[in-house]
């Protein structure tokens, strides 16, 4: 969540998709993730990226910078995906069609009927003024009954009429204590979540009261109300729940925003400011797809919620509030807790008390060469969720600092890091030059070190970090074979940090990014390439059947006005390799998205993997000219069957020309240590190129050099 955007998601049907980071497609066939990028009508752009299990995650960079239209409302309904700013919340059904934010309907070419550029803007304006007299529609834009679709949008599907209806009527009193007037009800059927249509699971106050047209069941009915000042901009937030209720009849049922009286507090061993701040409500039927909720309120914007006291007997009711706290302005190590509580059956009391046993201490480094504002997502998703995701909060780069995150069994953590976006009028302030992190879970009490690109930079392979034998998220490995064919799935530019991989081959138009692949079998030449804009060289290749050596190569090359570490790369490959048959992946891992889901039937080939750290590295890529030490570790592709590593050696350069052999001893377990001398007389110091080789017992090779690695400075 990033510190000027608040985000309302709302998962109303269907698996909810991963609110998450969208890098850029892997190149070539099976190894592809593929994502684009749209504009919705009001300039916000969505990117979209499909995940080996199917999901969609999602990452939305808002076109406002305050107010509500720098909320966001996520809907995925009847399996279709809607990214809603805040501003058109009010107006869908009334002026605005639910399909001008249907994700998939943008990416197959459908055109939004107004320019894109000035009606985010037009609708904030109406926004503030609806708000302020306490109505919504009719006027300004969508007066004389003026009204918004998406051209070229799939139809809505007919209603399959019912014999006997119900009218329920939702009654509401405002946070004012008024009749409600603004806010939104949401009614869900708890026995089969397919029962009403997407757009029959929501409606509007007007005069205290949202009506709704159902048959005989059980319900479950919410109510979300909000104060705006004269900006526009949401001051207090409610949340007023009735969990579960019987429809036997024509039936009134209340959700008064003064039953949300359990303010949001969360008591900290450190002093905290609260930055960003939400609720999470899901309600699951017996069958069919959840209802969510997911509003993040936004920056020091209180939240209240309505606790209850009886578990609900019709499917399942599970909450969250979830924020993000930081630490006060002052002197030493900055700090920040990012928490989140889960509870199922009821909606407890909102006070939280923190303890060391509750958070996993996290040190963080986040390397940069320069300085910069960097975006960093950090998302937590119990293992009751059908989906989720937080958005990003801003960074100041580069940065060292202490995270305090929730722990749980069953809370997974993913996200990413940024290392700057493009700030200005019209620019698109997307991911660049960082790094993603894998799915994996926080040890209460335990504390970590997590280092982001932590130079130097270079080719790696994802990793799983939830058990192997967890199927809840799907890793695909660095290389595979499956038979005779053999597959690649290699991210260049990541960092050192296990789980990492970078963003490939992506660059902006003010960059140059390169890159060539070449894989050969006994020396000859079977595929080679130039991937351009894609993270991953994702290859797949038939290969000769008999015992063979296989060699891969992949050159990449980044350079532009935020690049000055690790601008080149060039890595080799060699293996001894075989038919293979019968061999199946833990459940963690995969070889291949199918039709019918992940392909397990292969095995992880043993390419040689390298981690590097180098010693008294500062967070801005550099080290003090003079004695250097680098501690390089050679291990294999998770869950490979590779031999002991046998050997490596280690070249440095500061000139990028002439190379010099370092010191290199063996500490055990792969990994060596390097001891050489680079110095400098340059104001502006100079930069350290590294050329590494390693090897194991089975003949398998990997030899790697790195162009300006890091960066050495005169003290």
């Amino acid at each position: 969540m990033r510190r000027t955007l608040s985000v309302l998601g709302v998962l109303l049907a269907g698996q909810a998709g991963l609110a998450g980071l969208a890098p850029p497609s892997a190149v070539a066939a099976a190894a592809a993730v593929p994502s684009a990028t749209v504009t919705l009508i009001t300039g916000d752009r969505v990117t979209v990226r499909t995940t080996p299990d199917g999901r969609d995650t999602f990452e939305v960079q808002p076109a406002a910078e305050k107010g509500m239209a720098r909320a966001l409302v996520h809907l995925r309904l009847g399996g279709r995906d809607y990214e809603v700013p805040g501003t058109a919340l009010p107006y869908l059904g009334r002026g605005l069609d639910l399909s001008l934010f249907d994700v998939k309907a943008l990416l197959a070419g459908a055109k939004a009927p107004v320019d894109t550029k000035t009606f985010g803007a037009a609708l904030a304006k109406q926004f503030k003024e609806d708000n302020a007299r306490g109505r919504f529609g009719g006027q300004g834009l969508f007066a004389g009954g003026a009204s918004f679709a998406l051209a070229g949008a799939p139809k809505r599907a007919a209603v399959r009429p019912r014999s006997v209806m119900r009218t329920v009527s939702v009654d509401a009193t405002d946070i004012g204590g008024k009749p409600a007037d603004t806010g939104m009800a949401f009614l869900y059927n708890t026995d089969d979540g397919n029962t009403l249509a997407a757009d029959e699971n929501y409606g509007y106050f007007s005069g205290g009261t949202a009506k709704f047209s159902v048959p005989d069941g059980n319900y479950s009915a919410y109510g979300v109300f909000w104060t705006a000042d004269a900006d526009g901009n949401a001051t207090e937030m409610r949340f007023s729940a009735q969990p579960e209720f019987a429809v036997k009849a024509d039936t009134t049922v209340r959700v008064d925003a003064k039953r949300a009286n359990s303010k949001l507090n969360w008591v900290t061993p450190r002093p905290a400011l609260l930055d960003d701040t939400g609720f999470l409500f899901r309600r699951a039927a017996k069958t069919g797809p959840a209802l969510v909720v997911d509003f993040d309120a936004g920056p020091g914007v209180p939240i209240s919620v309505s606790p209850t006291a009886v578990p609900v007997r019709t499917g399942a009711l599970q909450t969250y509030p979830y924020s993000r706290l930081v630490s006060p302005p002052g002197p030493g190590t900055p700090y920040e807790y990012v928490l989140q509580k889960a509870a199922t059956g009821t909606i407890p009391q909102q006070r939280y008390t923190i303890t060391a046993k509750d958070v996993a201490a996290v040190d963080a480094t986040y390397y940069s060469e320069f300085a910069s504002l960097g975006l960093r997502q950090r998302s937590g998703m119990f293992s009751f969720e059908d989906g989720g995701g937080r958005t990003s909060h801003p960074i100041e780069l580069p940065r060292k600092q202490t995270e305090y995150v929730s722990a749980a069994p069953d809370l997974m953590w993913f996200g990413g890091f940024s290392k700057y976006t493009l700030p200005g009028p019209g620019s698109f302030p997307g991911w660049a030059g960082g790094q993603y992190e894998a799915f994996h879970t926080y040890q209460g009490g335990s504390s970590v070190t997590e280092d982001w690109n932590r130079f130097p930079l270079h080719p790696a392979s994802a990793v799983a970090l939830m058990p192997l034998s967890d199927p809840s998220v799907f890793t695909q490995p660095g290389a595979t074979r499956a038979g005779d064919l053999v597959r690649f799935a290699i991210t260049p530019f990541s960092d050192n940090q296990p789980g990492h991989t970078g963003f490939g081959f992506y660059g902006e138009s003010r960059d140059t990014v390169t890159g060539h692949y070449r894989f050969t079998q006994d020396g000859t030449t079977l595929a080679e390439g130039s991937p351009s804009g894609a993270t991953t060289v994702g290859l797949e290749q038939e290969v000769g059947p008999g015992p063979s050596t296989l060699g891969l190569t992949i050159d990449a090359g980044r350079t532009g006005p935020m690049y000055r570490q690790s601008t080149a790369t060039h890595t080799e490959w060699t293996w001894k390799s075989q038919h293979v048959e019968g061999a199946t992946l833990p459940a963690a891992l995969y070889c291949a998205r199918g039709d019918d889901g992940p392909d397990r039937s292969c095995a992880v080939e043993p390419l040689l993997t390298l981690g590097y750290a180098v010693g008294g590295l500062r967070p801005d890529g550099s080290a003090l000219s003079g004695p250097q030490s680098l501690d390089l570790t050679a291990g294999h592709l998770q869950l490979s069957t590779g031999s002991a590593v046998t050997g490596a050696t280690v070249q440095y350069s500061t000139d990028g020309t002439t190379w010099q052999d370092a010191t290199v001893s063996p500490r055990g377990d792969g990994v060596f240590h390097a001891d050489f001398t680079a110095t400098t007389e340059a104001y502006r110091g100079t930069d350290v190129s590294l050329r590494v080789t390693a090897s194991d017992a089975a003949g398998a090779t990997i030899a790697e050099t790195i162009t300006a690695a890091y960066h050495v400075y005169v003290s």
